[in-house]
């Protein structure tokens, strides 16, 4: 019975540990697999029922051991009691998304004259209901998450690090507002458990992929992610939320990483492939090179049967993609100042995709929703998506 007293105790820090790496600090080569999911929530739902069986047969056999037995075990016991109070406290309590990565405590907007954040830093912006919000990448990237309204709408502004990509959505379900945890990494994509059921939610989508409300899906809100600057030329009346003064240095270290990794011209082939724009037209993914297209600045493409632009600033701070669709006509475009001008009429467009002289004077082009981010990521969720050919 000693030799099963130890095993059961190394199998209860297995099974800990199982559970943390399902979802936290997941190796590489298992966040491919689609069960890692189903692994994950197994393993979340199912290691408090483990915990009391294992401990109590632990119990058990202790008791009915001889007492010669008892003094043999208890060396072994300590040893495999420290690893698995190592193991619970690495993954219960310190990496672990909830207190890995800390809610925001106080929650300030400002417009732009007494904003605070700099203009060249990159915003996840929403305009919905007459009401314009920007929120600071920086933030979302180490929150992942804050829970906001906008425009009478209850919203949720999510970001993941690892798919470099950022989500708003109506957080609204069955007529109540859901609010959320972070539970880690699945698939190589931030998971959420709402408080209310207990459903884990998918950032990349917004769909439940377990629990109560497992195949429900909230609304994609429209947004832009871009430069701040760019965001209030284009919406000069946008709120804009503010650093919390208590994660300043968490802040600073994020950024500082987002902007090595993103730096390293190699680093997406450790799996984690370089950035894309990526779009969707009637469910068919299309995809541009990030680093192409800000060489390029501007290319004409057609996805799914739609007459595609897609633009980026002189800067490299931010990507636009639009229909080049113009009352019936098909127009093609080139870059001309700080901006771009249709072939045919020679009107001059601004990156916004406003015609601001020339023929078509007044028109404004009809914006499609994009989304930068690391191709890995989109790869996961538009497996079928095209690229666009910069040769």
């Amino acid at each position: 019975m000693t030799g099963y007293f130890l095993m059961t105790f190394a199998a209860l820090a297995a099974l800990e540990l199982i559970k943390g790496l399902s979802a936290n600090g997941t190796p590489p080569v298992l966040q491919r697999f689609s069960w890692q999911m189903d692994l994950a929530h197994f393993m979340w739902s199912s290691i408090l029922f483990f915990r009391i069986a294992f401990v109590a047969a632990l119990v058990w056999m202790f008791v009915s051991m001889p007492e010669e037995s008892r003094m043999a075990v208890i060396p072994g016991g300590i040893v495999f009691g420290a690893l698995w109070g190592f193991i619970y406290w690495l993954f219960n309590r310190y990496w672990v998304g909830r207190f890995k990565f800390l809610p925001i405590t106080q929650k300030r907007f400002e417009k732009a004259a007494g904003n605070e954040v700099g203009l060249d830093e990159q915003v996840l912006g929403i305009d919905h209901g007459g009401e314009q919000k920007a929120f600071p990448v920086n933030m979302l990237y180490y929150h992942h998450q804050i829970a906001d309204e906008v425009g009478g709408k209850a919203i949720w502004p999510t970001y993941c690090g690892l798919c470099n990509s950022g989500r708003i959505y109506d957080r609204e379900v069955d007529g109540k507002s859901l609010e959320f945890t972070l539970v880690g990494a699945v698939n190589y994509n931030a998971t959420f458990r709402d408080h209310t059921t207990g459903s884990w939610w998918r950032q990349e989508v917004g769909d439940a992929i377990k629990g109560a409300l497992k195949g429900r899906q909230m609304e994609d809100m429209p947004c832009e992610q871009m430069s701040l600057g760019n965001w209030l030329a284009e919406h000069p009346d946008s709120a804009v939320l503010q650093y919390d003064p208590v994660f300043r240095k968490q802040y600073a270290v994020r950024t500082a990483l987002l902007n090595y990794e993103i730096s390293l011209p190699g680093w997406h082939m450790q799996a984690s492939p370089p950035l894309v724009v990526g779009i969707e037209v009637d469910g068919v993914g299309r995809a541009y090179d990030w680093n192409q297209l800000v060489k390029a600045q501007l290319v004409n493409d057609e996805a799914n049967g739609e007459a595609v632009l897609a633009v980026t600033d002189k800067e490299g701070s931010s990507a636009f993609v639009y229909s080049r669709k113009v009352d019936g006509t098909i127009l093609d475009f080139e870059v001309a100042g700080d901006g771009f001008k249709d072939v045919s009429t020679g009107s001059s467009w601004d990156r916004f995709g406003r015609c601001t002289k020339g023929k078509m004077k007044g028109k404004a082009l009809v914006r499609i929703q994009s989304y930068k981010q690391y191709i890995r990521a989109w790869l996961n969720f538009h497996p079928q998506s095209s690229f666009y050919d910069f040769n």
